[in-house]
């Protein structure tokens, strides 16, 4: 058998269900479900109750008032997965445009894993550092809300050595890194494109036959605004609120890169829809302004937590449509059971209780030039909402 799941990050369920019957975006023979919760609203958390079928709070790879995204180490996800299980049969492929879903982060059960830099190295500077000292860095950017300046800064006070390590692979690959930037910027016009063609062609060159499990993680919806606007996670935060009109033009260019992503999840699908099993999701969702929040990553509103579900089952297998929620902390769970040959497998999708957590800001914005301490502080706190059948 062959499976992917594909995830089409930042995609919230009203804008898929706007354009799942388009034939350009979604092919006609899946089964979609409405009610499906994403357990967290962001990346890493809600990727690793995905691939663990544990909540937050059991996986432990979430934020909290202390521990930021970029605290690599204390917030990594350690618990294994399933992707452990499948390697016994299965090759196992990864291919991610996200940082957070990568070896780096506790992702390093596959056998072959892709790095898709569009956003990861776009999004920064460009001062561009190797893989091995990513991490590294990363603890000091933490600690400086990822302002370059203060990093480089901060690295000098507390570790000369480091900062001359920086210093240099900084020279050597500033070349490579200008250019990447320049035909990101002007030629394929990120931040709309964050690498979702480059992902579609190497799924085409792979050689994928049966015992083939290929995950895919397109970043094109996850904030397709930064190039000018400055959207970052102190966006909720600040002092001074985005006007409408600014927020009406996020939400425009959000819709258009959805587009793009589900035309991108439909390409990579259609490799194994000859009786294979395709999972097309989202790990949380976005929110303008409809409930005073923008962005993602600490509130628990449906704009951020109801997302997508999209199944092609094997031929063999029957899907009916419950009266119950769904989570993506059970998608391992139904995995299993269609690989155990359990014809109503679709049952394992829907759970009476399903609930979705969130532990605080997942980055340090503290030191965000118009930030809003009171707001800060307001909101660095345990959410769980609960969805009952």
């Amino acid at each position: 058998m062959k499976i992917a799941i594909i995830v089409i990050d930042t995609l919230r369920l009203d804008t898929f269900n706007e354009l799942k019957d388009k034939k350009r975006y979604l092919l006609e023979d899946f089964s979609t479900i409405d009610s499906c919760i994403a357990p967290a609203p962001w990346t890493l958390p809600s990727h690793a109750s995905l691939f663990t079928g544990l909540y937050p709070s059991q996986h432990k790879a979430h934020e909290t008032k202390y521990i930021k995204s970029l605290n690599i180490d204390k917030i990594k996800l350690k618990k294994k997965t399933f992707v452990s299980i499948l390697n016994k049969k299965f090759k196992t492929i990864a291919i991610s445009a996200n940082p957070y879903v990568n070896p780096i982060y506790g992702f390093d059960e596959f056998k072959i894993f892709y790095e898709e830099t569009y956003f990861t190295d776009v999004f920064g500077s460009i001062f561009e550092v190797s893989k091995e000292l990513k991490e590294k860095v990363a603890k000091y950017r933490d600690q400086t809300s990822s302002n370059t300046l203060l990093t480089i800064m901060n690295i000098l006070k507390n570790d000369k050595k480091l900062f001359f390590e920086v210093a240099k692979d900084s020279i050597i690959n500033m070349p490579s890194s200008i250019k990447k930037k320049f035909k990101a910027y002007y030629i394929d016009k990120w931040p709309l494109e964050k690498g979702g063609k480059n992902i579609v062609k190497r799924v085409k060159e792979l050689n994928i036959k049966d015992n083939t499990f290929l995950f895919v993680n397109l970043m094109e919806a996850h904030d397709p605004y930064l190039r000018r606007d400055n959207f970052n996670w102190s966006t909720p935060f600040l002092k001074i609120q985005p006007n409408e009109q600014m927020i009406k033009e996020w939400k425009n260019k959000y819709r258009l890169a959805s587009e793009r992503a589900m035309i991108y999840a439909k390409d990579i699908a259609e490799r194994f829809l000859d009786d294979g099993l395709v999972i097309i999701t989202s790990d949380h969702g976005q929110e303008f302004n409809e409930h005073g929040f923008i962005g993602h990553g600490t509130m628990l509103h449906d704009e951020i937590v109801k997302v997508p579900l999209a199944i092609h089952m094997p031929k063999r297998f029957e899907f009916k449509e419950m009266n119950k929620y769904s989570s993506l902390v059970n998608i391992s769970k139904f995995l299993f059971g269609i690989l155990s040959n359990n014809k109503s497998a679709y049952k394992l999708l829907y759970s009476n209780v399903v609930y979705s957590e969130s532990f605080g800001i997942p980055a340090n914005i503290s030191m965000i030039k118009g930030i809003d301490i009171n707001k800060i502080m307001k909101n660095e706190i345990y959410r769980k909402r609960v969805f009952k059948s």
